[in-house]
């Protein structure tokens, strides 16, 4: 039987034993709170080590693992386990006040030149400039209409002793003795506003002169029936019709009608538009030249192809750069040759006039 003293002892020392194992790791618990708190960041391969006494169970907390004695065994675990994976970002706080404008800084190289804008509208035309010395006399036409009787030669092409264009007129008095004389009165011009007018020609081509043309347009605000009307080319130099071309169709208002022929290219020569039931002519022009008596054939005496202020002889369609002469813009009739026609080098039949060139 034991004696009661020595149980009373033993349990007396496991008591202790138990408050001073507590009480080592509160203060392992203590120095690892120290320790963490003093290193700012902590590493993975930070190790706490320590010695238990083998027969209390007590904890001693050393600075490294060769400090345990005898009747103490080493043991060591780490301060922190692995990093954990990174938490989500939190949300994004308000912008903060916006700082002071920062200095300039210094200009950039020039860029490239952008591409060309369209071409602005073209101007108005100038004023004609003088008239060119006269080329030579072209080859003599055919032979004209015999005459019957001596009236025949009023309104024929004459040149007065100042060298002026003009007009035979003819005066018969009571004794029979006739008169002629040469007068620079010239017939008027067709009226302006007509509803059919000559609106673009092609008399030169580049090379051989083919493929010309007369381009008729409505200036009317209904459609117009051509039937009975006449395209009429005139010889300048004869001053008499050459060619015709009876015109047919429908033209609607503002509309066109191309008539396939090739004009002369002389100085002088010109186009009208005649109506072949009255013999009244509807639209004319004298190009490179004046032709101010024109013979053309159903017309009663003779004609002026020549509208307001002739056309200069520098307004021409050309033999080395395709082009035409035009109304421009599109359709103008002024009666005023010198302001209602100029040359483009954007031939247009049976379309809107474009001035180019």
């Amino acid at each position: 039987m034991r004696h009661p003293s020595v149980r009373h002892r033993s349990r007396t020392f496991v008591r202790r034993a138990s408050r001073a194992l507590a009480l080592a790791l509160l203060t392992v618990g203590v120095v690892a709170g120290v320790s963490a708190a003093g290193r700012s960041p902590r590493s993975d391969s930070d190790v706490i080590q320590a010695c238990k006494h083998e027969r209390s169970g007590l904890l001693r907390v050393v600075s490294r693992a060769g400090s345990c004695r005898r009747s103490e065994r080493p043991l060591s675990w780490n301060v922190a386990g692995p990093r954990g994976a990174t938490g989500p970002a939190g949300p994004v706080g308000p912008a903060g006040p916006a700082g002071p404008d920062g200095a300039d800084g210094t200009d950039g190289a020039d860029g490239a030149d952008g591409a060309p804008g369209p071409a602005g509208p073209a101007g108005a035309t100038g004023p004609a400039g003088p008239a060119g010395s006269a080329g030579p006399a072209g080859p003599a036409g055919p032979p004209g209409e015999p005459v019957d009787s001596v009236a025949d030669l009023a309104g024929i092409a004459c040149t007065t002793a100042g060298g002026a264009a003009g007009t035979v007129a003819v005066a018969t008095a009571a004794d029979g003795a006739i008169t002629f004389a040469c007068t620079t009165t010239a017939p008027p011009p067709p009226p302006a506003g007509r509803t059919v007018v000559v609106n673009e020609i092609d008399y030169d081509q580049v090379g051989a002169d083919t493929g010309g043309f007369v381009e008729v347009r409505n200036n009317g605000s209904a459609d117009v029936d051509l039937a009975g009307l006449a395209l009429v080319l005139v010889d300048g130099g004869a001053a008499e019709e050459y060619a015709r071309r009876a015109l047919s169709g429908v033209v609607p208002a503002g509309g066109y009608a191309v008539v396939s022929i090739d004009a002369q290219n002389g100085a002088p020569d010109g186009a009208a538009i005649v109506d072949t039931a009255t013999g009244a002519v509807l639209d004319a022009l004298s190009y490179e030249g004046a032709i101010t008596a024109a013979l053309i054939d159903g017309v009663t005496g003779s004609v002026s192809l020549v509208e307001g202020t002739a056309l200069a002889a520098t307004v021409a369609d050309s033999n080395t750069a395709e082009g035409t002469v035009i109304r421009n813009p599109d359709g103008r009739d002024t009666n005023d040759a010198a302001s209602d026609w100029a040359f483009t080098t954007t031939p247009t039949p049976g379309a809107a006039n474009i001035a180019t060139g």
